[in-house]
């Protein structure tokens, strides 16, 4: 008897372990970029143009778009950049947005912004909370 009762917390607790394992994948590209970023400086850029496409499975087959922009550096220098996160909507040409850019190499930028892959989040943080919710109604009802 005592093995059924284990296998009622083990089971949500895999569930509970796993959903902490997706949401830790889900935000870690988020603090990757966060730390290969730091200490790159922040500029005002111009929006020139939108590129259109596809970025990856996060896309879900959809149509997306990543600005092209220009920005001049801390010495006043005119730079070029292409933005690497897409969004689902195309940004005005004109427009000025944020950036970040590397001083070392200003040829090096990209918009500053928090990626995350939401379906894996959202899969994740339901599997916590049916995980949680498991363990704590087996356990009430087994002891």
């Amino acid at each position: 008897m005592d093995s059924v009762k284990l296998i009622f917390i083990v089971l949500p607790g895999l569930f509970l372990a796993l959903g902490l394992i997706l949401v830790g994948m889900s935000l870690a590209p988020s603090f990757r970029r966060r730390a290969q970023t730091r200490g790159w400086a922040e500029a005002s850029a111009t929006v020139t143009g939108n590129l259109h496409g596809r970025d990856g499975h996060g896309s879900n087959g959809r149509n997306r778009f990543a600005p092209s922009f220009e920005f001049h550096d801390a010495a006043g220098k005119r730079w070029l950049g292409q933005s690497d996160i897409y969004g689902p909507d195309q940004e005005i040409i004109g427009n000025a947005i944020p950036v970040r850019y590397n001083p070392a190499n200003p040829a090096e930028s990209t918009r500053p912004g928090f990626l995350v892959a939401k379906g894996r989040l959202s899969t994740g943080l339901m599997m916590v909370i049916f995980g949680a919710l498991g363990i704590t109604m087996f356990a009430s009802l087994l002891w």
